[in-house]
């Protein structure tokens, strides 16, 4: 049998491990090298720089990914192509206005490390481009095309960093922009995989189509990526970029546990429509298979690198970061594991398009994480702030279930009506 003819969730679920694993594969390797490239603070600065990165992700998720997995999960059609034609264009545009805003920001004066953040910048629009082909083909079930999409960024890249080593040419602002013309590349090879490319006419009727749909989830993404960049540079106020860097540093170590959370996010809600279909048992066993298996592969990941000799901390992140990322490990490994637990319940309200409910976890989990994150700095340094952070995600954690629980009564109680 073809691999690419795996069937069933399994499959679909292997394809998404499997290129997410290249994708945090990439941001692991620029951020151990960026981190053994200078300094600690250095390194602060480009956590805070790759959370405005994930801001910008996280909205072109929400106006055009996230509806594309809502409402076009299935099979190839021609309503799939115009959809796909619709929301890579509409990514590509909230890429370039990414990029002015980036822009704006780097070149402002007296704003540190401009070189880092005109990185970011200037391949923006192709980072979010390349997602949005991702999400394109596991909406359709050929989650091989994402991984070999994946892949040609991890080689573009790999190639681009082996020129600036061989050169010696390698710093933090050389790094992090090849890292984004190696997403760049596979972006323009994902419209020659997919066969239809970005049609900006239909931007407009992407954007009212869906409506009801985009403010809330732009709400919750802005709630997920602000709060993470409030919480961080609340932390730097607290505790200094020391403790920035300690909190990054850990959570980079943790890399598998991103594959595996967001491996398995990427296939969470197309597979909860399709388990929608069938009754609301199967939704909510589905729903729970999907955080249980991530917590605990989280968890196992977590407690695997405890055992690590504190040698390969200082090989991966260098003895500074290093120093700092090993005191705050424990309850980063939590706030990881917690964090992606929610992912059945998300996957649930996703396919119920139980928005309103999504957004007011998001916006109460914004406010105990900021709470308790800066908080703690506050108290007890970086490793009061850690474990504030792990206190806020598991009450978020229950927060994500108890509304999971209240969308599939209501919904039961009124489904809505479909057109004949």
């Amino acid at each position: 049998m073809k691999l690419s003819r795996l069937a069933g969730p399994a499959g679909r679920a292997s394809w998404g491990l499997a290129d997410q694993a290249l994708s945090s594969l990439s941001n692991l390797a620029v951020g151990v090298l960026v981190a053994r490239s200078g300094t600690v603070a250095d390194f602060g600065i480009y956590a805070l720089a790759f959370g405005g990165y994930t801001i910008a992700l996280n909205v072109s998720r929400a106006v055009a990914t996230e509806p594309l997995s809502v409402r076009h999960s299935g099979d190839r059609s021609p309503a799939w192509e115009r959809a796909v034609r619709a929301s890579t264009a509409t990514a590509l545009f909230a890429g370039l206005m990414g990029m002015v805003v980036g822009l704006a920001i780097a070149l402002f004066p007296g704003v540190p490390s401009k070189g880092v953040l005109l990185a970011f910048a200037l391949t923006l629009p192709g980072l979010l481009l390349q997602d949005a082909w991702r999400w394109a083909f596991f909406v359709v079930g050929e989650g091989q095309k994402a991984f070999l999409n994946d892949l040609i960024w991890l080689l573009g890249m790999g190639a681009i960093f082996g020129g600036l080593y061989l050169t010696d040419s390698a710093t933090a602002f050389t790094l992090t922009l090849g890292w984004g013309l190696g997403a760049v590349i596979a972006a323009v090879a994902g419209r020659f995989q997919a066969g239809v490319a970005p049609r900006r006419q239909l931007i407009k009727e992407w954007l009212l189509t869906h409506r009801d749909l985009t403010p809330k989830y732009v709400g919750e993404m802005l709630a997920v990526s602000g709060t993470i960049q409030v919480y961080m540079l609340g932390i730097t106020v607290a505790a200094g970029l020391v403790a920035t860097a300690g909190i990054r540093g850990a959570q980079v170590l943790l890399g598998p546990v991103n594959v595996l959370n967001q491996g398995i996010r990427m296939i969470a809600v197309p597979e909860a429509a399709r388990a929608l279909k069938h009754s609301y048992r199967r939704l909510w066993l589905v729903g729970l298979a999907i955080s249980l298996g991530v917590g605990a592969g989280a968890l196992a990941w977590g407690a695997v690198f405890l055992l690590l000799p504190e040698a390969v901390g200082e090989y991966l992140l260098g003895p500074g970061v290093w120093a700092q990322a090993r005191t705050v490990l424990v309850p980063v490994i939590l706030l990881q594991a917690l964090g992606a637990s929610n992912a059945g319940a998300f996957a649930i309200l996703r396919a119920l398009t139980a928005a309103t409910r999504g957004l007011r976890v998001r916006l109460i989990s914004s406010i105990i994480l900021i709470t308790t994150g800066v908080g703690g700095a506050f108290l007890e340094g970086p490793k009061g702030a850690a474990w504030g952070l792990a206190v806020a995600s598991f009450c978020t954690l229950l927060l994500w279930w108890h509304e999971a629980h209240r969308a599939i009564a209501a919904h039961r109680a009124n489904p809505p009506v479909t057109s004949p």
